[in-house]
């Protein structure tokens, strides 16, 4: 009899467990829509102004979506001209990342399986934050 007990607790942890995942699943969605219907006019309206301070004078009446437009331009040519000095950075992050998670070991391991074990690392404690923070910004909105 016991054993029935037992089973029933764990059933009944297991379907506790499964409610709260679902609602901290369905707050996230919230909180990435709040986060999305946010952010989404702020880069509309900064990209429109870098598109204005881009073409300067002749930016004079022109509508606000193709100055949006420019600003998006000028934006992704940024990122790309400064990729290399990014991906560098980060590559360097996740090989210290990773001498951190092996401890003295971490002299014998090759460069790279210490920065795939700094990328997984990250990719675990950011998805998190991130995951977390929606939640938050759901519950906000709820």
């Amino acid at each position: 009899m016991g054993e029935l007990k037992q089973l029933r607790e764990q059933q009944e942890t297991l379907v506790a467990r499964a409610k709260d995942l679902n609602r901290k699943i369905y707050l996230a969605g919230l909180g990435a829509y709040s986060k999305a219907e946010g952010s989404s006019g702020e880069l509309y309206e900064k990209y429109a102004a870098t598109g204005a301070t881009v073409l300067g004078e002749s930016a004079e009446g022109k509508p606000k979506a193709l100055l949006a437009g420019r600003g998006l331009l000028e934006a992704a040519r940024e990122l790309v001209e400064t990729a290399p000095d990014k991906r560098k950075a980060l590559y360097e992050r996740f090989v210290e990342t990773g001498k951190a998670e092996r401890g003295e070991k971490a002299e014998s391991t090759s460069e790279f399986v210490l920065a795939g074990l700094g990328a997984v690392k990250t990719a675990r404690a950011e998805s998190e934050k991130f995951f977390n923070e929606l939640v938050s910004a759901g519950e906000e909105r709820a």
